[in-house]
């Protein structure tokens, strides 16, 4: 019912905004996507002051703009067939969002969530982890849950992201979807300098400056550093980041163009990894409206906002991604472009990450020691990785015409070399130690039998693919757009025991060769509405790391299909955008992680579902924007472990529905003031295989005032949560004892200036 309640109100709003008796929008000229202004096959997103834009304080992109992250064809939003959602690097910092998952939260079905191994996950049409996509400029650096890590909107130009499986795009297993994190370019028509300066709640920090500036008529420069830092909303987990961008733009006509960046990001992670799942029976003292177990689990008042890992955890990493692209127009019809990049991690984590409550006597820890019934019995997860990997992709664009009608053909290649060495070690005993459940000890790391010396696992990918993507315009308002990919990947995983001997029963080699297309059309109703309709398959790596699997495990890749259909629309000259998706999406031969250094092949997923995404200008001061998705996510023959037997079962952290919901109304009164509110909510989810934990859904109300002090700068009050209502954020299936709170209520004041 109250889900009911929340989706009335998102639709009731967007029914009386259609009967405002609102001024016509002064006609604007429509520049199309293949204009001059594109740079190369991967055009950037148009800003906001581009004509295809209305002015209004808080619009979104309308569906004319073309991502990069909808394929090399240049196609717009509206003749993409595809789901694709921008969300622009001005409405981030008008939101608040400090770091990726929150603007992708922002999209139709997304949610984000992670665990102690795995931060920054995503879910999409019905997937987590490994299944979606992470990207940066375009990039792979490897499997989502091994390598992504929380990014900082400040040096981003957009999060872009596109619905689906991706693999005819990109070449990995992205089945649910891809998100791609768009850099700031230089501007070649003056300099621009931004900045940001914010303090919140729990000691929380983040600052960013950045500039543009145009050496010469032909090179450009721009870089931009950012720092968040935060003694976290659970005090002891302390995360921090700092990421430093830099581009030089080299432009020396307008048929050639060299972009050289860098990107150097240094992090800690919160190392607050959940709260214990405890029977109730012998506690008490329940947290209500956070779940439900079928076994009589749940959270006592006395575990919340406690800190269960040990004082010196670690969990950092530096990154460092050199990238160099080159576009060069040989004729007005054929364009070439090369993308060649190098990625350098180093990722350390030692920590207590796995909780399990002791709820009778008899369990011993690592020393011997007896631990008594009613205390959290600790692990210790020790990991070094290291990661290198260079790469390269070549492609050609082609414009010509077929029996008249007129065609853009993309042929080319890529390929890359992953080198992924994994350092662990284990203690040998089931828990390492034991500390109090109201009031955890403040214990050190330790070293224990069995962690030293550590196991090591070198692996090593090499992958080389060859794709063509092609659009042929039959009418000017019909299109049908296909693309076809053909990879050869070969992994070779090799194992060491603790003594350094190579472990042959356990590594393995294997050659695979997936092959995947997508073909859909693309109908104009109108010049401003279109239909499209499209299917895509995607056989590629499974949806469990492959990082991780041993062999014997598995033979075959996983195979996906993917049907859509869809509708979207420009109305009243732009002041209204909207879009609505339906998908069903089949998986198989799924890979699941079933312990901290195996994983299974599992079995069947299906997903259906909607999407629904609404943009309205309903004054020049007033500006409506949500969206509401509806997903049916169900295992088909699926034993994720010999004991449990999920078939049929809901899928975990999927939620049925998501909605938002944000207004804004900007130069209140006249005033050099703007006003703006947020509605969240997430539908109750799974939280493991067997379905045996449902967390409940909750609704999340946020709230900002932005003060325009001066010319270009801005002083924004927020407050987050404001009912201060305490939820699950997330709940992953390999630390089933466990659950991670969402953030309660925080405030933050911030300044932006931008030049």
């Amino acid at each position: 019912m109250r889900f009911i309640l929340y989706t009335q109100t998102i639709l009731a709003l967007g029914v009386i905004s259609l009967s405002f008796d609102v001024a016509r929008a002064e006609d604007k000229p429509v520049q199309p996507a293949g204009s001059a202004q594109r740079r190369a096959s991967h055009p950037p997103a148009k800003r906001a002051s581009d004509p295809d834009y209305i002015t209004a304080y808080g619009t979104v992109a309308p569906l004319k703009m073309v991502p990069a992250v909808g394929g090399k064809l240049g196609l717009s939003i509206q003749h993409n067939p595809a789901t694709i959602h921008v969300v622009q690097h001005d409405l981030m910092m008008q939101r608040g969002y400090a770091q990726t998952e929150a603007a992708a939260d922002s999209a139709p079905g997304v949610s984000s969530g992670g665990s102690p191994g795995s931060p920054a996950q995503f879910m999409m049409r019905g997937f987590t982890g490994n299944q979606i996509l992470s990207l940066r400029d375009g990039i792979y650096f490897g499997p989502t849950t091994m390598v992504n890590r929380p990014q900082n909107t400040f040096n981003l130009e957009s999060v872009q992201i596109i619905k689906g499986p991706s693999s005819v795009l990109y070449g990995q297993g992205a089945v649910g979807g891809t998100v791609d994190m768009r850099t700031r370019d230089p501007r070649f028509d003056a300099a621009h300098a931004n900045a940001l300066i914010s303090y919140g709640s729990f000691n929380t920090w983040n600052a960013g400056v950045g500039g543009s500036v145009p050496i010469t008529q032909t090179l450009a420069v721009r870089a931009d550093f950012s720092r968040t830092s935060s003694d976290g909303f659970v005090k002891g987990a302390r995360p921090h980041s700092n990421d430093f961008t830099t581009t030089l733009l080299w432009k020396p006509s307008e048929k050639f163009t060299a972009r050289l960046s860098m990107d150097y990001l240094t992090d800690k992670l919160s190392t607050d990894y959940g709260v214990p799942l405890v029977d109730l029976s012998q506690t008490g003292g329940r947290v209500g409206g956070l779940l439900s177990s079928s076994k009589g689990l749940g959270v006592t008042r006395s575990s919340m906002w406690q800190y269960y890992n040990v004082r010196n955890a670690k969990a950092g990493s530096v990154n460092a991604t050199p990238t160099l692209h080159l576009d060069w127009r040989l004729t007005d019809h054929v364009l070439l472009h090369n993308a060649s990049y190098f990625v350098y991690s180093k990722r350390r984590w030692n920590n207590a990450e796995s909780l399990s409550y002791i709820s009778t006597a008899g369990a011993t820890d690592a020393a011997g020691t007896s631990i008594s019934a009613g205390r959290v019995g600790r692990d210790r997860f020790y990991v070094y990785q290291n990661q290198h990997q260079v790469g390269d992709t070549l492609h050609a664009q082609f414009d010509f015409s077929v029996l008249g009608f007129k065609n853009r053909l993309i042929i080319g290649g890529d390929a890359y070399y992953l080198r992924f060495i994994r350092n662990r070690g284990f203690p040998s005993a089931d828990y390492a130690d034991s500390v109090s459940l109201s009031d955890p000890e403040k214990t050190a790391l330790g070293a224990f039998p069995g962690e030293y010396p550590f196991k090591k696992s070198p692996t090593t990918m090499v992958q080389a693919g060859v794709f063509m993507e092609d659009v042929v315009t039959f009418r000017d308002d019909l299109r049908l757009v296909g693309g076809f990919r053909y990879d050869w990947l070969s992994l070779d995983r090799q194992n060491y025991n603790q003594n350094g001997q190579f472990a042959a029963s356990s590594s393995f080699k294997g050659h695979y060769n997936p092959n995947n297309f997508r073909i859909g059309p693309v109908y104009d109703l109108t010049k401003n509405v279109s239909l499209y309709g499209v299917y895509t398959t995607s056989e590629d790596p499974p949806g469990s790391n492959l990082f991780l699997a041993n062999k014997g495990q598995f033979e075959r890749l996983s195979h996906t299909r993917q049907g859509e259909i869809g509708v979207k629309a420009a109305l009243w000259h732009g002041r209204f955008t909207t879009s609505l998706a339906l998908y069903d999406i089949r998986r198989t031969r799924i890979l699941v992680t079933t312990g901290p250094d195996t994983v299974a092949t599992a079995g069947v997923q299906k997903s259906r579902g909607l999407e629904w995404q609404g943009d309205l200008a309903v004054t020049r001061n007033f500006t409506l924007s949500g969206n509401v998705a509806y997903t049916y996510s169900r295992y088909g023959s699926f034993h994720p472990s010999a004991s449990v037997d999920a078939s049929g079962n809901q899928v975990p952290n999927v939620p049925a529905v998501t909605a938002n919901l944000w207004g804004v109304w900007s130069r209140v009164y006249g005033l050099p003031l703007d006003l703006g509110a947020g509605l969240r909510y997430v539908s109750a989810r799974k939280g493991d295989y067997a379905n045996t934990l449902t967390l409940k859904d909750y609704a999340l109300v946020n709230v900002f005032a932005g003060w325009h002090a001066y010319k270009g700068i801005t002083v924004y009050g927020r407050i987050d949560n404001i009912g201060n209502k305490h939820f699950i954020q997330w709940a992953d299936t390999s630390y089933s004892n466990q659950v991670l709170l969402g953030a309660p209520r925080s405030f933050s004041i911030s300044a932006q200036a931008d030049f």
